[in-house]
């Protein structure tokens, strides 16, 4: 699979959801919620997914916390549509599927 602008849909987040990802259990379902999953916007037809180590990267730079990837790396809910973290993304444009 090609994914699609994947700078656009990390701007997004990070523009949207960096208050919310200071809450250490939002942070981890988003770290979650971006593993192993694709995200797509229908409008943009934008198509998003990354590795764990990737998430938990992009999640610990988004909290500005002296925090690395390994600070999520397998903390669990990996793969997991978390509802918080679904709601948040589709109020942005994103659904999401299990990545195959």
């Amino acid at each position: 699979m090609t994914i699609q602008n994947e700078m656009k849909f990390e701007e997004i987040i990070k523009k949207n959801l960096s208050d919310r990802v200071q809450d250490d259990s939002f942070a981890k379902q988003l770290y979650g919620s971006l593993c192993n999953t694709i995200w797509s916007n229908k409008t943009t037809k934008d198509i998003y997914s990354c590795s764990w180590r990737y998430a938990g990267g992009l999640v610990a730079a988004m909290r500005f916390k002296n925090e690395n990837y390994m600070d999520f790396y397998c903390s669990g809910g990996e793969g997991e549509y978390h509802s918080e973290v679904y709601k948040a993304l589709q109020e942005l444009g994103y659904t999401g599927a299990p990545a195959k």
